[in-house]
């Protein structure tokens, strides 16, 4: 990358060289790679073209001065030159189609594996879709409008950006010099990835090499290595006015502080970092560093007193990194961190930020960015509902809207759209910034119907907000939905354009409203549909939402029965090693009491609406009849009597005792015991809906045959939500309005399929009546759905229920309650 920049400084005339390549070629190997040391990776050949601090991270400059054999110097001196062969081939003073798309993107992913990108949340976002999410800003003079991309990556939606401002400057005649003195003040990327930084100035550099020819300019590219989650402010410890920031690696944990009208100096900074770099590749001490500096009239005499503490606890903490051999590397890169902080405000923020789950940030980023995140109070309230699992995007939407958006400008990203519904995002559809400023939604496209990135099936968005104050957000938000058309696959081409991905979809207008007001989860539906539903809005607080068992080592807890022996009142299991993810060994076999063993009821395939067919028949270990110290005991005295069973759990102790849940909520307690279990799982009759499902449908289920034992009520895995009840009817007459049309279009509009949990806390359902017909013919026509005897009669059935329960459930919402007797 950076001797493709190279080569396209050479070929636009901006330095000595015609061809850097070519003069390249004619070094011996120590030559070469001296010459690339000082004019790429010191930046003195990108420096002599006026183009300032264009490679800074020396992370990837080892090649040039790690200590290697002769052997190991030719190696490394071919390799280059065989790259540099293969770019001296290609042309480099015609680049007007690599300025209208993202020509490094490829490359870039090509560089880094698959799974660490999908760890960084690195999905590079498809040029069509970089168009559409600029369409969406509504710009109208992109010229003068200040851009900022905080999460910019190799630089698409920059490119996107430039090519539109250039677009602009022609029209209106502006010279060379005068459009490019807009474009660098006014297009700014971060990015925390240092390779990706310079693939985006690269890419930076391509979308205007001719101007900065025909301009004679100095330039430098705004393209920093900066966090946009955690950038450096002044600390509110003491009385001192000084930045302390924190910059942690898996080499070091540098602790920079600076004092504050030091570090909001950019140009001084700079002088002051210059000089400390100078002193410390000499390895001097701090006095002569600090006499440097005062000598050469970056600090006064009096600065360099009152500022000695902060600058040479930063100057001796670099100072030990380079007497380790990480020389060269850290004051340029806090130079780029302070740069981020005196960015100033933007009109726009545009991007792609990444999507990575809270829990899968590294743990000492977690620490460092918390207090960021609870200062906006953008984490659930509900820890049970993920409220540990919001997604970094959320979190970058307001700090970059805090710190770099301006009021009354426009915030649009490409999300994930689970944020609009998610349980773990009820602080995010907060929308507040502070006391008095806030965000306004504006709109959202929808695409998770389709599938944008290769190889990713996520559920993304595009958002635009509005940063506003002392304004409350308006509801119904415009909601587009977009769909496949049909003819079409909803995996959309990695490089379509962005008119044949129009051509091949639907979009239709709908909206969002939160389901019950604040910050609770949007309901999506087509215009005025909400209002529709007005009767079904609230909470039923005769009923509860609970999730099934979790076992968390499913192949040694969920298991089948093979054999059988009735004389001695046991049954041989068999371990299952294909479920899940820990490895338990091969398949084993063991004789067992049945005493602890339940029927169960798996997942989606399991049933569907008033229709229970069990895929395949598995049992559950139900050591423990609930989550109470005492209920531990109580497990472990009855296991003690079960002699067989004690010995199959002792088999898999030390597994048993590795499972997630055991270690976080039962430590202490016996190795088998499971998780969500309580009274309710042994109910007489539940109300089942699954957790993973397309479309959203609930039965009854009631008992199954456990060999030995006889009958036993069915219990739910992990991956079923259910509602208990004692009463047949009752259960029943909840199932028939569950699957009714009404319902199950309220409940799918918001939640979403991996977190379809508690639906009663926004589902209002008339409380059963024994004494009310409709009631009771509800009940009667869902046992009669449940017992049909093909699809056909079942069907049938299902639409007689459906009318008479959308009869009830409007009835209930006018305040009529139907025919009693």
């Amino acid at each position: 990358m950076k001797m493709l920049a190279a080569e396209i400084v050479s070929e636009h005339g901006l330095t000595a060289y015609p061809d850097f390549c070519e003069h390249l070629l004619g070094l011996d190997d120590n030559s070469l790679l001296s010459h690339l040391e000082s004019e790429v990776e010191r930046s003195a050949f990108f420096e002599a073209a006026r183009i300032k601090g264009f490679v800074e991270e020396a992370i990837f400059s080892w090649y040039a001065d790690a200590t290697l054999s002769a052997k190991g110097r030719t190696v490394i001196a071919n390799a280059i030159r065989s790259l540099v062969t293969q770019l001296s081939l290609y042309r480099m003073d015609d680049l007007g189609a690599a300025r209208s798309r993202d020509v490094l993107k490829s490359f870039y992913q090509a560089l880094v594996p698959e799974p660490l990108r999908k760890a960084l949340g690195e999905f590079y976002t498809p040029d069509w879709l970089v168009e559409i999410a600029c369409d969406r800003t509504t710009v109208t003079d992109w010229l003068n409008t200040r851009v900022l991309d905080p999460t910019c990556g190799s630089g698409s939606f920059l490119l996107e950006v430039v090519r539109r401002k250039r677009l602009e400057a022609k029209v209106k005649k502006l010279d060379a010099k005068a459009t490019l003195e807009l474009i660098l003040e006014s297009t700014w990327g971060f990015d925390l990835n240092p390779l990706a930084v310079q693939s985006s100035r690269v890419n930076y550099l391509i979308a205007v090499a001719d101007l900065v020819a025909e301009a004679k300019a100095e330039v430098e590219l705004p393209v920093l290595l900066a966090d946009a989650v955690y950038s450096p402010a002044r600390s509110p410890k003491k009385n001192e006015d000084v930045v302390e920031y924190q910059i942690g690696s898996t080499q070091s944990d540098l602790r920079v502080m600076i004092p504050a009208p030091l570090a909001f100096d950019r140009e001084r900074l700079d002088r002051v970092f210059s000089g400390m770099a100078e002193c410390v590749e000499v390895e001097h001490s701090y006095d002569e560093a600090e006499n440097y500096l005062v000598k050469q009239r970056c600090i006064t005499k009096n600065e360099a007193q009152i500022w000695r503490s902060p600058l040479s606890d930063t100057y001796k903490q670099v100072l030990d990194l380079h007497k380790r051999d990480w020389n060269g590397i850290w004051f340029r890169i806090v130079r780029n961190f302070f740069w981020s902080a005196v960015a100033g405000e933007f009109d726009l923020v545009v991007g792609n930020p990444p999507w990575v789950r809270w829990s899968s940030l590294p743990e000492h980023y977690r620490n460092r960015i918390k207090p960021t995140c609870a200062q906006y109070a953008i984490f659930s309230e509900t820890p049970f509902h993920g409220g540990n699992e919001l997604d970094i995007s959320g979190m970058i939407t307001y700090t970059v809207g805090d710190k770099w958006l301006k009021v009354g400008g426009i915030l649009v990203f490409v999300i994930t759209q689970t944020h609009f519904q998610s349980p773990s995002s009820q602080g995010f559809r907060s929308f507040k910034i502070d006391k008095s400023t806030g965000f306004l939604p504006v709109e959202v496209d929808d695409l998770k119907k389709l599938k944008p990135f290769p190889k990713v099936a996520n559920k993304t968005a595009i958002m635009r907000l509005e940063k506003a104050s002392r304004k409350k957000p308006k509801y119904p938000v415009p909601y587009r939905v977009w769909e496949k058309a049909a003819g079409h696959s909803g995996t959309i081409p990695e490089h379509a354009s962005k008119a044949s991905v129009l051509a091949r979809v639907s979009i239709n207008e709908w909206e969002a409203t939160p389901v019950a007001g604040g910050n609770s989860p949007w309901a999506i539906l087509p215009k005025g549909r909400f209002k529709d539903m007005a009767a079904i809005q609230g909470e039923s607080d005769w009923i509860a939402g609970r999730k099934g068992v979790t076992c968390d080592l499913n192949g040694v807890l969920l298991v089948r029965i093979v054999d059988v022996n009735e004389p001695e009142g046991l049954v041989k299991i068999q371990t299952r090693p294909e479920a899940g993810r820990t490895d338990i060994g091969p398949a084993r076999m063991f004789w067992v009491e049945p005493d602890l063993l339940f029927p169960l009821l798996k997942g989606a395939a399991d049933f569907s609406a008033c229709h229970v067919h069990i895929e395949e028949e598995l049992y559950v270990f139900i050591p423990n009849r609930g989550i109470n110290r005492q209920d531990y005991a109580d497990a472990e005295t009855v296991v003690s009597g079960l002699k067989r069973t004690k010995s199959y759990f002792k088999a898999y102790k030390h597994l048993l005792r590795q499972r997630s849940t055991y270690k976080l909520r039962q430590s202490g307690a016996p190795e088998y015991v499971i998780y969500n279990v309580g009274a309710y799982t042994f109910s007489a009759y539940k109300v089942v809906w699954a957790e993973l499902s397309s479309v959203f449908e609930a039965a009854v289920v009631t008992q199954g045959a456990v060999p030995v034992i006889g009958d036993r009520v069915y219990v739910p895995d992990h991956k079923v939500y259910f509602a208990d009840f004692t009463s047949e009817n009752q259960a029943h007459y909840v199932c028939a309005l569950l699957n009714s049309t009404l319902v199950r279009e309220y409940v799918q509009s918001h939640t979403i399929q991996i977190q379809v949990s508690n639906i009663f806390k926004h589902l209002k359902l008339p409380t059963f009546d024994a004494k009310n017909t409709d009631h009771k013919k509800l009940a009667t026509l869902s046992q009669s759905a449940h017992g049909a005897t093909s699809e056909p009669k079942r069907s049938a059935v299902l639409a007689q229920m459906d009318q008479l329960a959308e009869r009830l459930l409007m009835a209930f919402g006018s305040g009529r309650t139907g025919a009693s007797v």
